[in-house]
């Protein structure tokens, strides 16, 4: 039996009322309650209480939650055995669990990270059975990155896209450290961006201005520039790289590419960076894209790089990228990758959607970034 989907399972709600200016409930209110009873379509609604709350709840919950659609779907299913004990149950091989978040990019990130964990190491991801998450991503936010990088435009934007079905997949790239047995562990899993330098910085600081909303980021933002740092640190791409090529306006293999061999080094990016974002969204909130070469469903992950400028080249870059025309600038390097791995010579902090892990110093602490590979892991869609 293939993928199967049912009516009698309910959508589930994720409604942060605490994302961007705090209007998620007022949203499910007037907009999106209304217009799913319309449709006919049942749901559950879980808000989110307090950051972490949607990662803990998937992580505890995510099991009994995929246990009840698949026997939904089998009852739904079942065919009359010809023997004497009655009907006989068939096991879909595949599930689709819708998912609605109102809120932001954050709280995408906690139910991926929840549900990840939640099911890893157990029967419930297999070649037998595999289940599809699929989301429907209300921008209620603060940044908004899925949503407009898939150019949705409003709430009703998003809503009409979701009750149209058309998705595509959602990519999700790894963030490993070094384990004992020097193999790689996953720490996080992330769907928009990870940052070091002025990026981090700026999401680490803006925490004190999140009662402005969008606004809080070029708060913060300026605060940073006024007292620039550089941040020491080089990044090693393997397998396939893509470079971006200033004068054809096009990207191109690298010299060193390595065909679709992941473990052999293909060229190094040495620092300072004062800005670097290694992403799989095109634009980080409206009005900013960064990498807009950037694909929501392809198996690349976007490098930008800007290395060593002063205060007047970053306001510069920023000031091009509503049209993607700072990649055009001496300053940027630009690639597409699968792996990359990021050291530096001293302690630093990464930003993980928002999220904040350390780096440790030297080759022992290097922090692993990569499409992932495994198809238990990238069982994700969104609704576009």
């Amino acid at each position: 039996m293939g993928i199967l989907t049912t009516d009698k399972f309910p959508l589930l709600v994720v409604l942060n009322p605490f994302s961007g200016k705090k209007q998620s409930r007022e949203v499910w209110e007037t907009i999106l309650q209304p217009a799913l009873h319309r449709a006919g379509k049942p749901f559950k609604v879980i808000e989110s209480g307090a950051q972490g709350h949607a990662q803990t709840y998937f992580f505890d919950n995510i099991k009994p939650i995929i246990t009840d659609l698949v026997q939904s779907i089998s009852v739904a299913n079942k065919p009359v055995s010809d023997s004497a004990s009655g009907p006989s149950v068939v096991l879909p091989s595949s599930a689709t669990l819708e998912v609605m978040v109102v809120g932001g990019d954050g709280t995408v990130h906690e139910i991926v990270n929840g549900i990840l964990h939640g099911v890893k190491g157990t029967e419930f991801v297999s070649e037998a059975f595999r289940p599809t998450v699929k989301f429907s991503i209300i921008p209620t936010g603060t940044g908004n990155a899925i949503s407009t990088s898939l150019g949705v435009t409003s709430v009703q934007d998003a809503l009409d896209r979701y009750l149209a079905g058309k998705e595509i997949p959602m990519r999700i790239m790894t963030v490993s450290t070094k384990a004992s047995g020097n193999h790689w562990e996953p720490r996080l899993y992330t769907v928009v961006v990870n940052s070091f330098g002025l990026h981090c910085a700026t999401v680490y600081d803006s925490e004190e201005f999140r009662h402005l909303g969008n606004e809080r980021f070029r708060q913060a933002a300026m605060k940073n520039i006024e007292n620039l740092k550089q941040y020491e640190g080089k990044l090693v791409f393997y397998g396939p790289v893509q470079s971006y090529n200033r004068s054809s306006h096009s990207l191109a293999p690298s010299n060193n590419s390595s065909g679709d061999d992941l473990t052999a080094s293909t060229e190094t990016l040495s620092g300072p960076f004062t800005y670097l974002l290694i992403t799989k969204q095109a634009s980080l909130e409206p009005g900013f894209t960064p990498t807009p070469l950037a694909n929501t469903a392809d198996e690349w992950m976007d490098v930008l790089a800007v290395q060593n400028v002063g205060q007047a080249e970053i306001l510069q870059m920023f000031g091009a990228t509503s049209n993607g025309q700072h990649i055009q600038q001496e300053q940027v390097e630009y690639f597409k990758t699968k792996v990359v791995e990021l050291e530096t010579p001293t302690q630093g902090r990464l930003c993980v959607d928002g999220e904040f892990m350390t780096i440790e110093p030297g080759p022992d602490g290097r922090v692993r970034f990569e499409v992932a590979k495994d198809l238990n892991t990238q069982i994700f869609g969104v609704f576009a």
